[in-house]
C-alpha cells in the first residue's frame, strides 16, 4: 500500500472519529478581536452613541443574497468582549439577534454545554447546548453580560438617510476564556421580518440556512474569534482539541514508519 494511500485513509479514521475535518479548519471564517484600554470601551446602550465609539474595532462583512447586509464588530479590554451587530439595510426594531461561542473550540456535530449563546430581544436571554441537537437551552443569564439594541443614525459610518437596526453586547471574557484560551468557535444568528411582510427572515455569520434564530448549525462550521493583544506579533496558531493532537502525532509517526518502508523495500 502506498504511502499516500494510507495517508488518505488515516485522514479518514482521524475525522471520523473526531467529528474534525482537519484540512477544513485551517479554512474556517475568522475574527480578530483587537484590545483597546477600558477607557475607550464602548457604550452599551443599543446603538452608536458618537461617531468614533467603535472605531478602533474589527469589522467583518456579510452580504446575503436578498440584498441584506450584516457587519460585525468587536473589541476587547482584557477584562470584557465587546460586540457589535449592526444590519445597515433593517429599518425596524422587530428581530433578535444571538452570539454564540464554542470555549472549548472543539467543533462537533451538537452543541454541547461549554457552547454558549447570548440572544437579544425584547430582552437578553442565555443559552446552553444539550450534546444531543443544535437547539439552545434556555438558562440562567449570567450578571455581568450587558445587551442592548437600537437604531442607529448619523453616528454610524453606515447610516443611509434611514435610521438602521443595531444590537450591542458586552461578555466577560473570563467567562468565555475559562481556560485561557484566545481562540473560540463563533457563530452569529439574527432574524427580522422586513419592512414589507410578516414573514421572518433567518440570518447567520458564516452564512447557513436556518428556520429558527434557537437553532444554529453544528459548531464544527462555525467561524473562529480571535482575542488579540497590542503585543501580538504573530500569527496566532490554530488550537486542536487534546485528542486531535494526540491523533495527529500518531498519524506523523505512521507515515514516517510507512515512507521509510517504502524506501528501504
Amino acid at each position: 500500500m502506498s504511502s499516500m494511500v494510507l495517508i488518505s485513509m488515516l485522514l479518514l479514521t482521524v475525522s471520523t472519529l473526531t467529528g474534525t475535518f482537519i484540512p477544513v479548519t485551517a479554512q474556517q471564517q475568522t475574527i480578530s478581536f483587537p484590545s483597546t484600554d477600558d477607557m475607550d470601551a464602548p457604550v452599551i446602550d443599543g446603538s452608536w452613541t458618537t461617531t468614533d465609539e467603535w472605531s478602533k474595532a474589527s469589522e467583518t462583512y456579510q452580504n446575503y443574497t436578498d440584498g441584506t447586509q450584516l457587519v460585525i464588530s468587536g473589541i476587547h479590554d482584557g477584562a470584557y468582549m465587546h460586540i457589535l451587530l449592526e444590519m445597515p439595510r433593517d429599518y425596524i426594531l422587530d428581530g433578535r439577534a444571538g452570539i454564540c461561542f464554542d470555549t472549548l473550540n472543539d467543533g462537533g456535530p451538537y452543541m454541547k454545554p461549554d457552547d454558549i449563546c447570548f440572544v437579544l430581544g425584547q430582552r437578553l436571554e442565555e443559552f446552553h447546548g444539550d450534546g444531543r441537537s443544535t437547539l439552545m437551552q434556555e438558562t440562567g443569564l449570567l450578571m455581568d453580560v450587558e445587551g442592548e439594541r437600537g437604531l442607529s443614525g448619523s453616528n454610524s459610518p453606515y447610516e443611509s438617510g434611514k435610521e438602521h437596526v443595531t444590537y450591542e453586547f458586552k461578555i466577560p471574557v473570563d467567562y468565555i476564556a475559562s481556560t485561557n484560551r484566545t481562540q473560540f468557535g463563533f457563530y452569529v444568528v439574527y432574524d427580522t421580518r422586513g419592512e414589507t411582510t410578516n414573514y421572518t427572515h433567518y440570518y447567520s455569520w458564516p452564512d447557513y440556512e436556518s428556520s429558527s434564530s434557537l437553532r444554529v448549525a453544528a459548531p464544527r462550521g462555525w467561524g473562529i474569534v480571535s482575542i488579540t493583544s497590542n503585543s501580538d506579533s504573530t500569527t496566532e496558531v490554530p488550537e486542536f482539541p487534546l485528542p486531535v493532537v494526540g491523533l495527529i502525532a500518531s498519524l506523523i509517526g505512521i507515515i514516517v514508519v510507512a515512507s521509510r518502508t517504502t524506501i528501504f523495500k
